[in-house]
């Protein structure tokens, strides 16, 4: 084992003496309290291994990962033998029931043994015939040739995947496949990280290591692995999704890791986070989607890693993002790198959590779908206002956003609140709450100036149905004119309609509306998009659309 740490100085778990249970002494994977166990498709932690009063034979008291297919708690007929964690999630199963064991080395040796390309084998086959023939000896066996072939091929993996492979140690994969960078043992069988070490020992470049969906016991003390932490100096990437681990046993498991570039920590228990002093320094991609996060201020202890990049949070329970009170458009001194943040299906509701995020550095990519202050916005609305609070941003859901898109935005921003910047600025209290609200107000004006008044959207001041109707001019070339009152929910379509309805007379072809801007000298701007409704025009009381048949 190149550059292994010796395997004495890794402790014994579960006591030191294990209370096991085998059915035969020379089985090499006992099972032990601690255990890790598989029954059809459901997968336990061995919990009590013995008699049950008033049954013969040997039992497994086991608690189960999902609790449903629990029948108590440990608690049966007076007796407590075992205890869980969740209620109800025990039962008992007796030994022949539970899946055999195999070690990693047996997993990749029957996976990838039998899955041979039928080009080579076919090009093997000939190969051997030739030889044959040119010895005259046609019945003659090629001896050791299948050993070396196997070996081989062995030898040339560098990405092997053995999911749920029922894995519980690794075996000697160092002799079977020593050069193997990428690892796949997700949904398998290691009751503890003694296994792993052993594992990740062998394997000298292992750079990616997916453990992911293994419920891995931690019986370590930080020094001892920082001490074994040499067995993954190359370690690079590791996924450790569904571990039921909370952000301490993480800080723990990281003094392991020197080198570690990406962690992917998904869907555990974690909800408070601890800052990290020491360890996860070279960390550039953090990934804890479905963790019950639901405090931005336990992120924040996240802000002092100097190396994150990227910062997935998507599925937590994220209600708001504060990061202090101060009005206008500074910076803050954290996550001073961060260039893409994940905030997919959330619980934020507030428009200001966007503007907070304006005061990240680095921030070029946001994701950012499904949020509850999305409810009341179409999807471009909603967009438009993300891209006018945060002025880094390049990039919103995937999409570009064009110096063209940029702009429209924030004069759109502008006009929106407009109206209410004004109102506040004889306010000194209303104006600091107006600053923190929207953080690049002040910025936006400096760049474009004050928008006119009557390009601002007016704060009604009742909220009756006819109040918030637009009344608007129709008008065709012909000089006809007609005066209606709409939603400015109402889409652009149904306007096209009653245009071809109102005004076809005389014309054929399909109408295109013009929105005609006074305050640029009659401008027409196209209403191009007939799915979108008034408001994405910026169509306000009083304007005109001219109707073009074509």
């Amino acid at each position: 084992m190149v550059g292994a740490m010796p395997v004495n100085l890794i402790p014994k778990f579960c006591n030191g003496a294990m209370d096991s249970h085998n059915g035969g002494e020379d089985c090499e994977n006992p099972v032990f309290i601690g255990s890790r166990v598989k029954c059809n498709d459901d997968f336990a932690t061995v919990k009590y291994i013995g008699e049950v009063q008033g049954y013969k034979g040997i039992w497994y008291g086991v608690e189960w990962d999902n609790a449903e297919r629990g029948k108590h708690n440990g608690f049966v007929e007076d007796i407590q033998y075992f205890k869980t964690t969740k209620p109800n999630a025990g039962s008992f199963i007796r030994p022949n029931k539970i899946a055999q064991y195999k070690t990693c080395a047996e997993a990749i040796r029957r996976y990838y043994g039998d899955r041979e390309d039928e080009t080579v084998a076919a090009h093997r086959r000939t190969v051997i015939n030739e030889w044959k023939r040119e010895m005259g000896a046609p019945f003659i066996e090629m001896v050791g040739f299948e050993k070396i072939h196997q070996k081989q091929k062995f030898d040339r993996l560098l990405e092997v995947c053995v999911h749920d492979q029922n894995i519980s140690k690794a075996g000697n994969v160092a002799v079977l496949c020593p050069n193997v960078r990428s690892l796949d043992v997700s949904q398998n069988l290691f009751a503890n990280w003694r296994e792993v070490i052993q594992l990740s020992s062998q394997l000298p470049d292992l750079r990616e290591l997916d453990l992911s969906k293994n419920r891995m016991a931690i019986d370590m003390p930080e020094e001892t692995l920082t001490q074994l932490s040499i067995n993954f100096s190359a370690l690079e990437k590791l996924n450790i999704s569904v571990c039921d681990y909370e952000w301490t046993d993480i800080l723990a498991l990281s003094h392991l890791w020197p080198k570690i570039n990406e962690l992917i920590a998904a869907y555990n228990r974690i909800k408070k986070i601890i800052q990290p002093d020491v360890t996860l320094r070279t960390l550039s991609v953090l990934r804890l989607d479905g963790n019950p996060i639901d405090s931005w201020s336990e992120i924040m202890n996240l802000g002092r890693l100097k190396s994150l990049k990227i910062l997935s949070l998507n599925d937590c329970n994220i209600g708001a993002i504060k990061f202090n009170d101060e009005p206008g458009y500074g910076k803050v001194d954290v996550f001073e790198k961060l260039e893409v943040l994940f905030l997919n299906r959330n619980n934020i509701n507030d428009w200001r959590s966007l503007s907070e995020l304006d005061k990240l550095k680095s921030l070029k990519k946001l994701y950012f779908l499904k949020n509850p202050v999305q409810n009341d916005e179409d999807y471009d609305t909603g967009s438009q206002m993300i891209i006018a609070k945060i002025g880094n941003l390049q990039e919103i859901n995937g999409s570009l956003i064009t110096r063209e898109l940029r702009r429209g935005a924030e004069y759109d921003y502008m006009k929106r609140y407009g109206a209410e910047w004004k109102l506040v600025q004889s306010d000194p209290q209303k104006k600091v709450a107006f600053d923190i609200e929207h953080c690049r107000f002040q910025e936006l004006i400096s760049k474009y100036g004050i928008p006119d008044d009557s390009l601002l959207v007016k704060v009604p001041k009742t909220t009756t149905l006819t109040s918030q109707l637009l009344e608007i001019t129709l008008c065709n070339e012909n000089g006809k004119v007609l005066k209606k009152k709409f939603p400015s929910s109402m889409a652009v379509q149904k306007l096209v309609t009653m245009a071809q309805r109102l005004f076809s007379k005389g014309n054929t072809g399909s109408p295109t509306l013009y929105l005609l801007d006074d305050q640029m000298q009659g401008a027409e701007i196209t209403l191009d998009n007939v799915m979108k409704d008034l408001a994405y025009f910026s169509v306000k009381n009083g304007d005109t659309i001219l109707i073009r048949f074509r």
